[in-house]
């Protein structure tokens, strides 16, 4: 298969950089699949999880939360506000900022600060996603 590079990058740190083969992205509507000569776009990214395969057929995954994707010319660039690998995540840390976030949706609070436990609750809620998503996948390995 022919290959193109893929950028996927987050304010924290570049997560991955390189050739990639195919690359699954979640959209509003969706899920995007891309692959080499992919027509250039630009889409919008929501939170969810982002599949790449690269050439020697490995995959590879992270929770990215929203973001935009540019495809053009054989290259795609994820900009993301967060992308961590399944293996990075702490499930009991993600469990406890779901928890903490959740309380704070039930007390009241301003609309900046409702608005910032909505998106704590749902990063965390993706990352947890993702993290067991990929456990299965793990065990489906095996």
């Amino acid at each position: 298969m022919t290959s193109f590079h893929l950028q996927i990058l987050s304010p924290e740190r570049p997560f991955y950089e390189g050739p990639c083969v195919s690359l699954v992205v979640p959209i509003s509507d969706g899920m995007l699949g891309i692959q080499a000569h992919h027509v250039p776009l630009t889409a919008a990214l929501t939170d969810g999880e982002v599949v790449f395969t690269l050439p020697d057929g490995t995959k590879r995954s992270c929770a990215v939360t929203r973001g935009m994707l540019d495809i053009s010319r054989d290259n795609a660039r994820i900009l993301s506000e967060s992308a961590v690998s399944p293996e990075e995540i702490d499930e009991e840390a993600e469990r406890l900022a779901m928890q903490e976030a959740k309380l704070e949706l039930s007390e009241k609070q301003g609309r900046k600060d409702y608005m910032l436990s909505q998106l704590a609750f749902a990063r965390a809620f993706n990352n947890l996603k993702v993290k067991q998503h990929n456990a299965v996948r793990e065990t489906d390995r095996k």
